[in-house]
């Protein structure tokens, strides 16, 4: 159930079926010079989609922004601060409360570690504050690679994009594996990273899209079990 397009006498008879919402959560971010700056977003989306086809669960509107510490050299990377998103997803948490859910999962398509542990605190601090029930993981976790040392629109990102989106995949550019500094703090990965890739698009498929994403929705339904069956 596509939560965005229900009305409310709708979204009453879903709630009759299932109280449980994913919110897919993307970013706005570089993906190197072959994939668009919404690829996060397309992949959560997807995945919650595919989702709820298999079950009943409402996916809600996404949340498009997040946070790009390291990309943020690059044009087109709109990254919003640690504060800003906790605080905004914690809102969205407590309405998602007020309509009546029980069950939330926030799957984030993006995997950077102060976007996770901004989502991580908005959500500890609604499940402090409400009954609610709700799991936080990113999908890209989910999946195991082919390629060794793929990253960021590597294999798996342009593979999944191929298979999904293919009319938004400009190419399939050598790979890149920069060498990170060990000590050294930068300003953005672009210091060092070249054109944005961390990984090899050249191995990608949609093929390989098929695989990868299949690995990511059986893990979300998994979890989902885990979000809809413990009891403590």
């Amino acid at each position: 159930m596509i939560l965005g397009e229900m009305s409310w006498p709708e979204i009453e008879k879903g709630l009759k079926k299932t109280r449980t919402v994913i919110l897919p959560v993307g970013a706005v971010e570089e993906h190197g010079p072959h994939l668009p700056v919404t690829t996060d977003t397309h992949q959560a989306l997807e995945v919650a989609y595919e989702v709820a086809r298999r079950r009943e669960v409402f996916v809600a509107p996404p949340v498009h922004y997040g946070i790009c510490r390291s990309t943020r050299g690059f044009p087109g990377t709109v990254s919003v601060g640690f504060n800003a998103l906790r605080d905004y997803v914690y809102d969205i948490l407590l309405g998602f409360h007020e309509s009546n859910f029980r069950y939330v999962m926030v799957l984030s398509g993006h995997a950077g570690g102060q976007h996770m542990s901004s989502l991580k605190e908005a959500c500890q601090s609604a499940v402090n504050n409400t009954d609610l029930r709700i799991s936080l993981l990113t999908d890209f976790d989910l999946i195991r690679c082919d390629t060794p040392g793929d990253g960021h629109a590597g294999d798996i990102e342009t593979s999944r994009m191929l298979l999904h989106r293919p009319d938004l995949v400009r190419g399939l550019p050598p790979a890149n594996h920069p060498k990170r500094p060990r000590y050294l703090i930068l300003r953005s990965v672009r210091e060092f990273m070249g054109n944005g890739i961390m990984g090899d698009p050249s191995s990608a498929s949609a093929e390989k899209g098929v695989r990868y994403f299949e690995m990511a929705v059986r893990g979300v339904l998994e979890a989902l079990d885990e979000l809809e069956g413990f009891s403590v």
